[in-house]
């Protein structure tokens, strides 16, 4: 079945969920060996793990049976799920790599992302409106890095919420928290959002990539 990302099924989404988990739990066990490793995984040598590592894994599980892919996604969930809690508090800021360097909690709050960005992606009823006020503020922020150069936006919600991302021609964008994070996002919003400029300006990568 067909998901809202260009040329992407649900299996497909199902096989990226699951390509990140494998990967998250090993930046876990590589910082537990006091060891960093490149997040994905490309062939028989880890250390030359890159983006193709991702893409591979996804294409290789994308046309497993619909059942055996949703169940390899919920073990291999409940086993990161058992890894992050038994990880102590100093943990957290033991080094990783998630797209450059950073630590745990950095590949946490990216799995975080994930899964909740991509259950709109599914097609499946849920839209950005159903996100927590707390993903669509770390959204925000997480995604200011997509603004352009010589582009800085204001950014308003009606409850007082206001960022200014980037530097340069100011442009002023006013909507909900979800549709400020979704369109950062490269997700369709779930009502038009106010723009200063007439037509919102583009930014970012492609959807697939936004999170």
């Amino acid at each position: 079945m067909p998901s809202q990302l260009p040329g992407w099924t649900r299996a497909h989404l199902l096989a990226a969920r699951l390509a990140f988990l494998h990967a998250a739990l090993r930046q876990i066990d590589y910082a537990r060996a006091r060891r960093t490793t490149a997040f994905y995984r490309a062939g028989p040598d880890p250390r030359a793990a890159d983006r193709a590592g991702r893409d591979s894994e996804v294409e290789a599980n994308a046309g497993r049976p619909a059942e055996d892919l949703v169940t390899a996604v919920c073990d291999a969930t409940l086993v990161i799920d058992r890894a992050w809690s038994h990880l102590g508090r100093a943990a957290w800021v033991s080094p990783a790599r998630y797209r450059g360097r950073g630590t745990l909690l950095d590949v946490l709050f990216a799995g975080w992302r994930e899964a909740e960005v991509h259950m709109v992606d599914y097609d499946l009823g849920r839209r950005p409106a159903d996100w927590s006020p707390a993903l669509c503020v770390h959204l925000i922020d997480y995604l200011s890095r997509r603004v352009p150069d010589g582009l800085r936006l204001d950014l308003s919600a009606p409850g007082g919420e206001s960022w200014t991302l980037g530097h340069g021609e100011p442009v002023r964008v006013h909507g909900t928290l979800s549709d400020l994070a979704a369109w950062l996002g490269g997700r369709a919003t779930d009502s038009r959002l106010e723009c200063s400029a007439g037509e919102l300006p583009l930014i970012g990568r492609a959807a697939a990539q936004a999170v």
